[in-house]
């Protein structure tokens, strides 16, 4: 503040330096300058006076100021309906992808700020007694995959409010994904998709860790009964087709006991789903099958933005040697009558495959239809359901994302499939 205020004086100093009545020193010490910026300031002062030492930009705008027409632009362009309420470190990748606009993060928030617009994140940050101790990462890529589903309204910036179920998995090494599929409902044949996706892509992980939803184990009724080891470990007679699934190709299945315990894809879900519906309404994606397309090239975008490098560079991912139409499946066995039927929840299906009648046989079902096979033959033969669709069957319920498959493949599509 004193040299704030012996700065003020300058003008005076000068004049008495010009005049002799002041050392360089004296006169530096007394105004905050050092001697060569005072000599400097003496030689302007002698060629102009004191309005030498006007600075030459007062009155001018800086060159970096950001001009009120691109301001306007920016705040137009967030009240549209592919970019309102998202979040600005997100809105500001939007303008540079999309937008051809490149303006730094610091100054976006200035431009938000002075128009008197509030993130829509933001909020009071409310201290928890409960802590979670983070869980160190694995060290290998492939090691283990963190698998979950999230029903979100993934569609809603085209009016259709509607909660999808997304369904993914995500490397617990680097926070990569390595597969993402949107399903009506959360069920077996979505997980089996991002399943066969990761294991083409990269292989057989590991370890894979979920929650101990209905899929990916069973609760038995007498889980009083059981010891305190079985408890832990989750070990039970009864298996589900995922654990089947998972025996078959090697994988070791975690369970988790709360949603902390697979912080990472949780923490996926919430940055996609800030993301996505965004991404969706540019992409003219309003239809999960047209959303699942765009997915598989929005996961390269997402891993080279928010992926880390392993610890240590071996991969854990091993190549797969079965017939992944075979193991990714939902498996029943069945056998045929003496009209070459079968029966399945209630309904019947007719095996279209030669000498069918009184065999033994494997239903597979799946997101790509349903298909029988014979244990002494390799070749997928097609069913077809005998009984009315809506009023058939013996009043069994049959679980709804199967009667989507069979609609799917049986009625809606059933043209493309028979050629």
């Amino acid at each position: 503040m004193l040299i704030q205020k012996y700065k003020s004086l300058l003008p005076v100093y000068l004049e008495g330096l010009v005049a002799g009545k002041y050392t360089l020193a004296q006169a530096a010490s007394a105004c905050g300058y050092s001697v060569v910026r005072m000599c400097q300031l003496k030689k302007a002062y002698l060629r102009g006076g004191p309005a030498a030492l006007v600075h030459k930009n007062r009155g001018r705008p800086p060159v970096n100021k950001t001009p009120d027409s691109l301001k306007n632009k920016i705040i137009a362009l967030y009240k549209t309906p592919a970019y309102s309420g998202i979040n600005f470190k997100y809105f500001g990748e939007c303008l540079n992808n999309y937008e051809g606009i490149k303006i730094k993060y610091s100054t976006l928030l200035n431009v938000f700020n002075e128009y008197g617009i509030k993130s829509p994140e933001a909020h009071n940050i409310k201290k928890s007694d409960k802590l979670h101790r983070p869980r160190l990462r694995r060290a290998n890529f492939g090691d283990m995959l963190q698998i979950d589903g999230t029903p979100f309204a993934w569609f809603s910036r085209f009016g259709n409010y509607k909660k999808y179920c997304m369904v993914g998995a995500v490397d617990d090494a680097t926070s990569k994904i390595t597969a993402l599929y949107i399903t009506d409902f959360e069920c077996l044949y979505g997980y089996l998709e991002i399943l066969r996706q990761t294991i083409q892509r990269y292989g057989c992980p590991r370890e894979m860790y979920s929650d101990r939803a209905a899929i990916f184990c069973v609760t038995p009724r007498n889980k009083k009964n059981l010891t305190q080891w079985e408890e832990l470990a989750g070990v039970h007679d009864k298996k589900t087709q995922w654990q089947r699934i998972l025996s078959d190709l090697g994988i070791r299945q975690i369970l988790a006991w709360s949603p902390e315990a697979k912080g990472r894809i949780e923490r996926m879900w919430e940055t996609l789903q800030k993301r996505l519906p965004t991404e969706f309404y540019r992409a003219g994606c309003d239809t999960p099958a047209k959303a699942n397309i765009f997915l598989q090239k929005y996961i390269d975008r997402f891993n080279s933005q928010f992926g880390v490098n392993p610890a240590r560079p071996d991969s854990f991912f091993l190549p797969c040697t079965q017939n992944l139409d075979v193991v990714l499946s939902a498996q029943f066995p069945r056998r045929t009558d003496s009209q070459g039927c079968i029966s399945f929840h209630s309904y019947k299906f007719a095996v279209l495959a030669p000498r069918a009648r009184c065999r033994s046989l494997v239903l597979h079902i799946s997101e790509r239809g349903l298909f029988a096979r014979f244990p002494d033959d390799n070749n997928f033969y097609s069913v077809k359901l005998l009984d009315d669709f809506i009023t058939g069957g013996l009043g069994e319920k049959i679980p709804q994302v199967l009667e989507d498959i069979i609609y799917r493949y049986m009625f809606a599509h059933a043209k493309e499939i028979s050629v």
